[in-house]
């Protein structure tokens, strides 16, 4: 399926917005890993949705603004993309990191979506503490994010080797603003009593970064959630389990009212 690229301006922040597919509005969140690519796991959600995914300031290449310090400034600059992209009430997706961003949104601005899906958010303190993926070797930290380590060449540098891995290091300091001194907002927890919108909780089933328990206790504490488990999974849900993610997204849209789809030409 053809996807295109649109830079979209969101006060004054330049946002690259891969875009693809047809029908309501999807916003992709994504996660430490893999920002600015087009997965199998897109392709399989704009089958179904017209799939507007963004980098955050500071991911594939863009620069890191001195704004950004928390997860909940970008929350806020979703508000004002969601505006942006003049999306009316899209389905909000947040993959690890991105479900993190995604929950602040759904806190702060319910309203402005139709469903909100979280797949191995970070964000709420977790029982026990996760690993340090930083201080880790690389190949130790994708046995924490993987169930499959073959699944991990997908995230692997894209491009020419020095700009790769250039490219890797800059994304990894937009992530160590956000989590270095703790990988989650500790007013979060009590806060998820104001989501008020439809919402998902998927995890998978073999995640060694952060427990299923965790992704069961998001679905409890958020009223009126549901919870699914992709037992052959770990954490990156998106990339090691596409289909079985997006169908499970598919069924979940199935029960919720989603906003109409626009026609062509009133996206300003």
């Amino acid at each position: 399926m053809n996807h295109r690229e649109e830079r979209i301006d969101v006060r004054g922040c330049t946002v690259p917005t891969l875009i693809g597919g047809g029908g309501p509005a999807l916003v992709l969140l994504h996660g430490a890993g893999g920002a600015g690519q087009w997965f199998e796991f897109h392709e399989r959600l704009a089958q179904r949705f017209t799939v507007y995914a963004p980098l955050h300031p500071g991911f594939g290449g863009t620069p890191l603004p001195s704004w950004v310090k928390e997860a909940e400034d970008l929350a806020l600059h979703y508000v004002d993309f969601i505006r942006a992209i003049a999306a009316d009430k899209p389905l909000v997706i947040g993959l690890s990191l991105g479900g993190w961003i995604a929950t602040e949104l759904a806190v702060f601005r319910s309203d402005l979506m139709s469903g909100l899906v979280l797949a191995g958010a970070l964000g709420v303190r977790p029982e026990r503490p996760t690993p340090d993926l930083f201080i880790m070797d690389p190949m130790e930290a994708v046995g924490y994010l993987f169930a499959d380590p073959a699944k991990a060449i997908a995230l692997m540098p894209q491009g020419a080797a020095v700009d790769g891995i250039v490219r890797m290091w800059e994304e990894q300091a937009a992530v160590a603003r956000l989590t270095w001194r703790r990988p989650y907002n500790p007013q979060l927890h009590r806060r998820l009593h104001h989501v008020r919108v439809p919402t998902l909780v998927v995890w998978g089933g073999k995640d060694r970064l952060i427990s299923p328990e965790h992704g069961r206790m998001l679905a409890r504490e958020i009223k009126g959630a549901c919870f699914e488990l992709i037992e052959s999974s770990g954490h990156a849900v998106a990339i090691e389990q596409p289909t079985m993610l997006a169908d499970t997204i598919a069924r979940f849209a199935d029960g919720i009212a989603l906003a109409p789809p626009q026609p062509a030409g009133d996206r300003r």
